[in-house]
C-alpha cells in the first residue's frame, strides 16, 4: 500500500507540473530586434529585408516579423504567423513611449502585396472584426511629393559616362577614346518616376558600406550624387565589391542606366566605336 501511495503522488506530481507550466504565449514574444531577418521600416524611406515579407507570402508556412519605427524612433512589433485559421498578426506598442502600451490580435484570411508606380503596400484582408482590412506596410515613391529630386551617376571604366539631372548633360564613353554629350538632357516625368522608384526601393537614403579600392583593370566604377529636398547623397564604389550594399547599389545604377538608354535622347548618340582591354 506503501509503494502504491507513493507511485500516486509522483504521478501526481508530474501531471500537475505539465498543467502549471507557462502556456501564454506571450512569453515567446521578445523586443529584440533582429537586423537580418526582421523587415524594418523607417517611416517608409528606408525598409531592410523587404525580400523576406515578400518570401512569407509565397510561403504559405512559418513566421515574421515587421517593426515600425515611430517618429520618434520608438520600435512598434507586429508578428505574423500562419494558422489553419488564415494569418495571425500580434501587434505590440508596448515600446511605443508615445502611445498607449498594449497588445493586440487579429486573424486574417491573406496578406496581399500591390504594387504601383507611385506606391508598394502590403495589406492584411479578410479580418476578424471591425477592421477587414489592415495595412501593415506601405512604401510611397511619389516623386511628385518631393520638392526636389536631382542625381549625378557616373559610371564606367574612369568613370566617363555620366547622367546629370543638375547640369542637364548626359555623356557616353565611346571607347576609344571620345565621348559624345547632350546638354540639353532631360527626364521625362514617366523616366523621373521610375529611377525615384528604384531608389527608394534600394534604400538609397539607408548608410551603405562601400569602398572604391579594386584591383582589376580596367574596372568599371560608380559615383552617384542625389539631391533630395534640402539633403545630399553621395556613394561611390567598383564592381570588385563583393559585398551586400554593392550588389543592391549596382543594380540601382543599372536600373537607372537601363531606363536613360531606354530613352529617346541616348538612341541619337553614337553607337560605341572601341573597347577596354
Amino acid at each position: 500500500m506503501r509503494s502504491s501511495g507513493i507511485l500516486l503522488l509522483f504521478i501526481t506530481l508530474i501531471i500537475t507540473g505539465c498543467f502549471n507550466q507557462p502556456s501564454n504565449r506571450e512569453e515567446q514574444f521578445t523586443t529584440t530586434i533582429n537586423e537580418q531577418e526582421d523587415v524594418i521600416n523607417s517611416h517608409g524611406m528606408i525598409v531592410k529585408n523587404l525580400e523576406k515579407l515578400d518570401a512569407f507570402i509565397h510561403s504559405k508556412t512559418g513566421t515574421q516579423r515587421v517593426v515600425h519605427y515611430t517618429i520618434e524612433g520608438d520600435p512598434i512589433f507586429n508578428d505574423l504567423k500562419y494558422t489553419d485559421q488564415g494569418i495571425e498578426m500580434r501587434n505590440d506598442n508596448s515600446e511605443d513611449k508615445f502611445g498607449s502600451p498594449q497588445v493586440t490580435k487579429y486573424t486574417c484570411k491573406n496578406l496581399v502585396r500591390n504594387e504601383t508606380d507611385k506606391l508598394l503596400s502590403f495589406t492584411l484582408t479578410g479580418c476578424e472584426g471591425e477592421q477587414a482590412k489592415i495595412e501593415l506596410l506601405q512604401i510611397p515613391f511619389d516623386v511628385t511629393k518631393q520638392d526636389k529630386f536631382e542625381f549625378v551617376l557616373k559610371y564606367g571604366v574612369n568613370l566617363k559616362n555620366e547622367i546629370n539631372t543638375i547640369d542637364m548633360k548626359l555623356v557616353k564613353d565611346l571607347q576609344n577614346g571620345e565621348v559624345a554629350s547632350v546638354n540639353d538632357f532631360g527626364l521625362t516625368e514617366q523616366e523621373r518616376g521610375q529611377i525615384y522608384k528604384e531608389m527608394v526601393l534600394a534604400n538609397y537614403l539607408d548608410e551603405k558600406e562601400l569602398s572604391t579600392e579594386c584591383n582589376r583593370k580596367p574596372a568599371v566604377s560608380y559615383d552617384l550624387t542625389v539631391q533630395i529636398n534640402n539633403g545630399e547623397r553621395h556613394y561611390q564604389w567598383t564592381e570588385c565589391q563583393n559585398t551586400e550594399d554593392a550588389g543592391q547599389m549596382t543594380e540601382l545604377a543599372q536600373a537607372i542606366i537601363k531606363i536613360v538608354q531606354a530613352g529617346s535622347i541616348y538612341k541619337q548618340l553614337p553607337e560605341v566605336k572601341g573597347h577596354y582591354e
